[in-house]
């Protein structure tokens, strides 16, 4: 008997003993996970100033972020358009030849991020000048490319028509920009002016 009350003892003194020894509960998943101070949301006085998907620009949410991303791409491209035709009255051929290729590249891809911009209707007009511009260069690229490949005049010929057209179409295009910069439209340390080839 007395052997059994000893051990029950023995018992209670380890299971005490274990209680103690165990982790405190916490209203947390884990005690290793910190408690995270969220930001108060902006009240509703923050945007009453502005509509439903709009920004402080009048334009849609990321339109600004997107159309930038483009028209860096519209920028190399034009000056590429410039370079090609320099580096052949330099008589650098084989430079001219990879400017061609970048043209190519680069107006193929302001024309696929084109596509994929918001819609936004002020811009609109500014978005198809510049479009425009990229299609006159990716084909005038594309000339200058067949020229070096095959040397046809013709296709020199042709690449020059476009480069002119492109340049005709300038104007238009920057004055569409010049509207967006006055509506508070910026992108970082790229001026809103393309490059018209002479």
């Amino acid at each position: 008997m007395r052997s059994v009350v000893t051990g029950l003892i023995l018992v209670a003194l380890v299971a005490s003993v274990a209680a103690c020894d165990a982790p405190a509960r916490t209203p947390r998943p884990s005690p290793s996970l910190i408690i995270l101070d969220f930001s108060p949301r902006p009240s509703g006085s923050a945007t009453a100033s502005l509509s439903p998907g709009a920004s402080q620009g009048g334009w849609p949410l990321g339109w600004d972020v997107s159309f930038c991303a483009m028209f860096v791409q519209a920028v190399d491209a034009q000056q590429l358009l410039v370079d090609v035709e320099r580096a052949l009255d330099e008589g650098a051929n084989r430079d001219a030849r990879l400017l061609a290729d970048e043209l190519i590249q680069s107006a193929g891809g302001a024309v696929d991020a084109i596509a994929t911009l918001p819609e936004w209707a002020d811009a609109t007009a500014t978005v198809v000048a510049i479009a425009g511009l990229m299609d006159l260069g990716e084909r005038a690229g594309t000339e200058y490319h067949a020229w070096f490949a095959k040397d046809k005049q013709a296709a020199l010929r042709r690449a020059r028509d476009l480069r002119l057209e492109n340049g005709i179409q300038v104007p238009a295009a920057n004055d569409g920009l010049a509207d967006l910069a006055n509506a508070g439209l910026t992108c970082q340390d790229v001026p809103l002016v393309l490059e018209a080839p002479g």
